[in-house]
Formats: structure tokens, sequence, C-alpha cells
């Protein structure tokens, strides 16, 4: 997201932005929303966040509340429909219907429908799309998309710095062709990203991203954005949900504006939910208890919602600690107290894990690989023994969040690695400051650990094992891998299991779980999380959205 991934930023919603069954799974159900009687359509949706965007552009924007803006401001070829039970199965948005696929399936084309307009008035047309590809694939945008599409025919040249568009995207009149150098059996997935959403086709390349107003061409546009301050989105005075070829897609758009104020505590955010001068935002995870106590749970102020979201530690397999040294990096695993850590994300905060893949996900199997139920003499014992020999320095520095339950984490980290001799550092950041220095190869000494979140991007494996641990893929900056974990074996084997389809795709994806986690170690995941959502008593329906795990706002509306 810009960010170098898709990052969980919304600690207090947490989990995040893309989603799963955790151990809370039977307080995660859908519940029937707030009546839409009392509702109407218009008025100004206000949305506090901690932390700004750290671009509105969708060729930059990487992290769960950016892309819930993009949700809100971009019009893609497939996307997800906005009615919550439906909002996992892909549908065509400005594609007039699924592709056509060649026999040897690695030909897409794409007819995009005549009458969507972007907020100035000018028409989008299949080159809008061909565009914002190319603009993704130049260098000189540092665009974490570059990533999911080096097998498109000519990409590698665009990125390389060596051609100026790929040779496998082309345009005839309404259609959009894509070639792929390989059968990708996630290609139409990964097009559900607002990466791939139509630009304007005098786009600036730049590697600060479009600023406000930004063109855009889904039900809303960014009117205003005050860095750190604040942001306004408004309607597209050009969105017509009353006829075609808006009205198929029968996205409700039912606020006239959304309003974001940045850089308010979690406490201050709470409070203002609690006296109706915001309408949701992040709120503390210690509070739930007493809301749910309150209000009880999806009953019209307090919601739960399962998703793939997961928290792990990264560890550092360049860095001077954890490099050549898995098992170093498996008893890091073994030594994490996993329950505490779940509980400094509170109540009904998620459940346990010991793998990549969240229970959500297709291709999850439950091995059971390191102790759920905390550190015990034996657990301890064993990680002693890996570590024995093999501590180095006896130093790590920790990049953490500064805002809870990141220094609580730190804290219980420090005790918990203290007992195989290392003594952690713990050094705290605001959440985009601490990804972006730890996106930064520059920076690839000065860290061992970093506290990190993902959710799904789309809903398949590759999106968490090869987007999160394939080295080839590793940049100068905006890396997701922030394990920087290359190693060729290991990359292979992602490679072979994303040319997989079917029962086997997903088997292959279990099995590389598994062994990365016993063998190579480049993470230590300990929490699958619930998203906790708090409104004010001016919210008349509520809508999630399951594939980016966060709010629905073209979907919520005001009394």
């Amino acid at each position: 997201m810009k960010n170098r991934f898709r990052l969980s930023i919304v600690m207090a919603t947490v989990g995040t932005c893309l989603l799963v069954a955790s151990a809370f799974a039977g307080g995660a159900a859908s519940a029937p929303q707030a009546s839409s009687k009392a509702a109407a359509k218009g008025g100004t949706l206000r949305f506090d966040s901690r932390s700004d965007f750290d671009y509105i552009d969708p060729s930059l924007d990487y992290f769960s509340h950016g892309w819930q803006m993009q949700a809100a401001t971009q019009l893609k070829l497939l996307s997800f429909p906005d009615a919550e039970a439906q909002g996992t199965q892909m549908r065509p948005e400005a594609a007039a219907g699924m592709p056509t696929v060649s026999k040897d399936g690695k030909t897409y084309t794409f007819t995009i429908k005549s009458g969507y307009r972007f907020s100035n008035g000018s028409p989008v047309t299949a080159a809008n799309f061909a565009y914002a590809m190319n603009r993704d694939l130049n260098p000189k945008m540092v665009s974490p998309a570059a990533a999911f599409m080096t097998d498109i025919v000519g990409a590698q040249a665009v990125i390389d710095g060596k051609a100026a568009k790929a040779s496998g995207i082309t345009v005839s009149g309404n259609k959009l062709t894509v070639k792929l150098t390989n059968v990708a059996p996630d290609f139409l997935a990964r097009l559900t990203m607002p990466f791939f959403s139509a630009v304007p086709t005098n786009a600036p390349i730049d590697p600060d991203g479009m600023q406000a107003p930004m063109i855009s061409a889904g039900p809303y546009y960014v009117k205003e954005w005050v860095q750190k301050r604040s942001a306004l989105l408004v309607r597209n005075p050009y969105w017509n949900n009353s006829k075609e070829p808006w009205k198929s897609l029968k996205r409700p758009a039912n606020v006239d504006a959304i309003a974001y104020t940045f850089g308010l505590t979690t406490d201050a955010t709470k409070l203002r939910i609690d006296k109706g001068d915001t309408d949701m935002g992040n709120i503390p995870p210690a509070s739930v208890a007493d809301l749910v106590q309150k209000y009880g749970l999806n009953k019209g102020r307090l919601f739960i919602r399962k998703q793939n979201t997961y928290w792990y530690l990264n560890l550092n397999t360049q860095g001077p600690l954890f490099k050549g040294n898995a098992k170093l990096r498996q008893a890091v695993n073994w030594a994490i107290d996993r329950p505490q850590l779940v509980r400094q994300y509170g109540y009904l905060g998620g459940g346990r894990t010991d793998q990549i893949l969240p229970p959500g996900m297709p291709g999850y199997k439950d091995w059971s690989i390191y102790p759920l139920k905390g550190v015990n003499s034996a657990s301890l014992a064993k990680a002693k023994s890996l570590a024995n020999g093999n501590t180095r320095n006896g130093k790590a520095v920790l990049y953490e969040f500064n805002t809870a339950p990141g220094p609580q984490v730190g804290q219980i980290l420090q005790f918990n690695l203290k007992q195989i001799g290392i003594d952690v550092d713990v050094q705290l950041f605001d959440r985009v400051v601490q990804t972006d220095k730890a996106g930064s190869k520059s920076n690839i000494n000065a860290f061992d650990i970093v506290h990190n979140g993902w959710g799904q991007d789309y809903p398949d494996p590759f999106d968490f094992i090869n987007v999160l641990l394939d080295g080839s893929t590793i940049t100068d900056s905006n890396n997701v891998n922030l394990s920087y974990f290359n190693d060729p074996k290991w990359n292979k084997a992602m490679e072979s299991a994303a040319k997989l389809s079917g029962d086997a795709r997903l088997k292959a994806y279990a099995k590389l779980d598994k062994d990365l986690m016993t063998q190579a170690a480049p993470q230590a995941p300990f929490i699958v999380t619930n998203a906790r959502l708090y409104v004010s008593d001016k919210v008349g329906c509520y809508s999630y959205m399951p594939v980016y795990a966060s709010t629905n706002l073209v979907a919520v509306c005001l009394k």
C-alpha cells in the first residue's frame, strides 16, 4: 500500500483487510442489520482514522483503510457485490461480462460497458484500463501492483525500464486484451484489486501519486485531502445508479459525502462515537467487552465479522541475527506465548495460529506446528535447544507500532525472547512509518523483527505465500516481504504451486504452508483476527466487505 502491502492498520477493528474463522467464530456470525426504515439517502458519513492514507492513488494505495476508500471511489473490470451475503462472489463491474479466454488459457479479452464516466465527465474506455496496467508497471511509479503482473507478456521489460508498454496489453475499440506468459488460475481474482482500476490516460507517472481532487470513475471521488488532517469524498456527479450501466451493479451509494478525520487516538474516537460527534473509526481493543455488554453483537451499534487477516512477526532472514539461522527462527516460534499475545487484541479479537494461511483461505489445513496453548517447560526447553549456539550477539531490534496492541506485544516479546538468550530493543513508530522503514531495502541491517499484519488482497493462497515470501519480487522500497526471505529452493516451489489449479493447487499450498513454517520459519504467526466495528446511533444501516475486511462505505446509510 504504497504500502508495500495490504497491511492491516485498523488495529481497533483488528483484523482487517482481507479475513477468517477464529476462536470466536460463533460471535462473528451475521445478524440482521439495523432497520433501514429509519434511514434515508443523503447526509455526510464521518469516519475517524488513526492513520492518514499514505496515498490516494489506486496504483500506490495498499493499506486496509486505503482500500476501503478505493472501493468507494474506483471502477474495476471485476469486483464483488455490495450485498454482504454475496460479498465474496466475483462479478463483472466495468466489464460487460466475464472475459473470453483463449484455448491455451493465456489470453483474456474483456468488453468494456459503455456509459461509465469519470468524475470530470470523460467516458471510461478500454484504454483507461490498459493505461492503468502499464502505469502500474512503470518503474518510476514504484507500484506494489507490479509484483502481481510479471506474468503479463512484456511486463518485465517495462519493469526493467526497457519498454514503455507491456506487449501483452492491447486495446481494440471497447475491447481490452491481456496475454499471459503462462496459465494463471488466479489472474481474474488479481484483477479485483484496486491497482487495476480505470484511471485517466493522462494520469501522471509520479511515485507520490495523484493528489486531490482526484479524478475517478466510482460512486465517489476524493475532492479534498489535507495530509495528516482530513479527507473528503463526494459523489461522482456523473454516477447514476438508476439507469444502465450503473443500474445492474446495484451499488447503493447512500450518503452524499464521506468525511475523514486523521490522527485521533482510539480513546478519543470512541468518545466521539459515544457522543455522536463521529460515526465510526478505530476504537481501543480494551473497550470491546463493555460495548458488547451495552449493545450486544450485531444489533446496530457493535458489529463482529470474521476475517482472512493474520498478524505475525517478520524474522529478517537477511539481517545480522536471523540470516542463515533457521534454527533460531524456529526457536522464536517455540518461545512466543501465543495466548498472551492474542489477549492484547482484546475481547473477541481473534484466535491463535502458528501458520501463514488463515482458516478462511482456500488451501488452509490445520497442521499444529508450534505451541498454541502457551509456553510450558517442554516448549521452552525445545526453544532453548534450538537457540543454543545460534543467538549470535544476543540482540534483536523490533520495529513495533506505537498504538495498542503494539507496545504491549513488544513487552511480551521482550520477556519471551529473553528466555532463549535474546535481548529485544523495541523501537516504536507510527504504523505507516514502521512499515515504510521496514519496506526499504536500505534498512535491511537495521532491524531483526517486525510486528506485522496481512489481510487478503483476493481469496487465493498465492496472496499469502507468494506475495509475502517470494524473494524474486523484493525491490529497493515498498516491499511486503519484510522477512526478506529469498531462497531459490523455496522461490521455485512457490512458482510451481502458482501454476497449478483446482485441488492440486490447494494441496500444494497447504504443504508449502507447513513446510515453510517447520523448516525455514521466516515468520512467527500468532493470531487470526476478527473485525470489531463500533458505529454511532446515527448509522441507520451497516454493511461489511468480506473480501477487503472493512466497512462498505457505499452501503452504509444514516438515519
